[in-house]
């Protein structure tokens, strides 16, 4: 498994090809409307159309989820290296009991993609049954594929919303630990180390991951079970409601669970800021010398929430106002809530743009950070002057460290994705009114290959950026294990 979860790039990649693949055959498709129309070509493409893109989101939230992965390992490494060093100084302490997503996200991620395969195989079988023309059979796998695919995705984005939560929980330790620890080594003193797990892991944002995954995975059951049960025994559709909601809810599941996302990276941002202030603090007080504060907060973290509460409230307006009341809405109408429910997605992303954006520029300064108070500390413990009466531990203008190309790819997705409503939704909507069918079919075949490829490039940003954030806790680990070493190996010469 070790070896698949360090391949997250060539895993993004695929994902990205089979997403571009699905584009590529939706211009096909669009380009040859009045020569395939009514074909098996057509009845073919139709359905392929629906399998590519899923799987291509699927590996790409899959390649995602093992980046994060990847960073968990080098924070537990980290933590395992820098309690070794400490124990050969007798300094001993407890750490946090990993919580039970901490120990099977992975497990989450690898389950969600084995659905998303089944789920593929499914609607597989749903084009042969289609070409054969058996209409009920084809009817219910129809109804079964696409709410099977929703259980695989509430796996794959809640494996990344507990992959973030399983950071945020060994990061906090690190943050807390960590300053008490060198403390204890330069002073001697019996201070007690206190981790509270409460502070760490806010309960109200486990609950709404969980929240997140039920929902989008009710869209397969009980709901597409329902549907199907009722299509096969009667052989006709089922009551309005079912229909209406099924679909509308794994988006709701799926809004959700972004939201999630965004206060877990939050708080690995809080977590950030809290290492650099208080290793500052704690390299001030063995010094004797002022070390100034850590600049303010950006104002781009603090429009991050605001993204996030806007996303999810747009979505449920289209729940509960559009999806819900469908029947009371002109059909023509009506094509305007699936592709609508995508802006809410775009911005939702907007929001974990800034927030990744924040997490670089906070790991960037502490790279910058953490050398030079290891080095302030060994003096320290080498009983050696330090000559400086001030230390900065921040710089002026920190978002000149930000990846700003992998955050405007963020944007450009989001704006493909938006356009998948406006103009598309809207010009197919307009055409279906003035009766212009041929003109409404080319929006209708084009819009949700276009809003995957959107959303595509979005999940392939964040996991560039969370590509980037590997390559920076890699570093991080470096620097602390040898800087708790050095520490370390100084004060037990000083014993001697």
């Amino acid at each position: 498994m070790d070896n698949l979860i360090k391949r997250y790039k060539e895993i993004l990649f695929f994902g990205s090809f089979l997403v571009l693949t699905s584009l590529g055959l939706g211009i096909y498709r669009t380009i040859n409307e009045a020569t395939i129309q009514l074909t098996v070509t057509e009845i073919v493409l139709s359905r392929f159309l629906e399998i590519i893109p899923l799987l291509g989101l699927g590996f790409l939230k899959l390649g995602i989820g093992f980046a994060i992965a990847s960073i968990v390992k080098r924070l537990k490494d980290t933590r395992k290296q820098a309690s070794e060093s400490f124990e050969k100084a007798g300094i001993i302490g407890e750490e946090i009991k990993q919580p039970f997503y901490a120990r099977y996200f992975v497990h989450f991620l690898v389950t969600g993609i084995l659905i998303e395969l089944l789920a593929i195989l499914v609607m597989i079988a749903w084009i042969v049954v289609g070409i054969y023309g058996n209409e009920v059979a084809s009817e219910i796998l129809h109804i079964l594929a696409v709410p099977l695919e929703g259980v695989g995705v509430a796996l794959l984005i809640g494996g990344i919303a507990f992959g973030l939560a399983t950071i945020v929980l060994n990061l906090g330790t690190q943050v807390t630990l960590l300053p008490k620890r060198l403390r204890k080594l330069v002073k001697k003193n019996k201070e007690v180390e206190e981790l509270k797990l409460r502070e760490m892991l806010p309960r109200w944002n486990i609950g709404l991951t969980m929240l997140g995954i039920i929902f989008s995975a009710s869209g397969f059951f009980p709901f597409a079970i329902i549907r199907a049960s009722y299509y096969g025994s009667m052989g006709i559709a089922e009551p309005v409601p079912f229909a209406l909601i099924w679909d509308t809810i794994i988006f709701v599941g799926i809004a959700i669970m972004l939201f999630s996302i965004t206060f877990w990276l939050l708080k690995i941002i809080v977590w950030l800021r809290a290492q650099r202030s208080d290793l500052g603090k704690t390299v001030s007080e063995l010094t004797g010398k002022k070390v100034d504060p850590i600049e303010n907060e950006l104002k781009i973290t603090k429009m991050v929430p605001r993204f996030a509460y806007i996303g999810l409230i747009w979505m449920l307006i289209f729940f509960f106002v559009l999806a819900l009341i469908n029947s009371q809405i002109p059909s023509v109408m009506g094509q305007l809530i699936k592709p609508g429910r995508t802006i809410s997605l775009a911005i939702l992303f907007t929001g974990i743009g800034l927030a990744l954006l924040t997490i670089v520029i906070n790991l960037k300064l502490t790279a910058f950070m953490l050398p030079e108070s290891f080095s302030k500390i060994v003096t320290v413990i080498k009983g050696e002057k330090i000559e400086e009466n001030v230390t900065s531990m921040s710089i002026s203008k920190p978002l000149q460290l930000a990846p700003l190309k992998l955050f405007w790819g963020i944007l450009i997705g989001g704006l493909i994705t938006l356009s998948g409503t406006l103009p598309f939704a809207i010009l197919r909507m307009i055409n279906t009114t003035q009766g212009n069918i041929q003109m409404a079919d080319t929006f209708e075949h084009i819009i949700e290959p276009w809003v995957s490829t959107g959303i595509g490039v979005i999940f392939l940003m964040i996991g560039l950026f969370f590509s980037t954030v590997v390559g920076f806790v890699n570093a991080r680990k470096a620097i602390i294990t040898e800087g708790v070493e050095s520490c370390v190996y100084y004060a037990i010469e000083e014993k001697k």
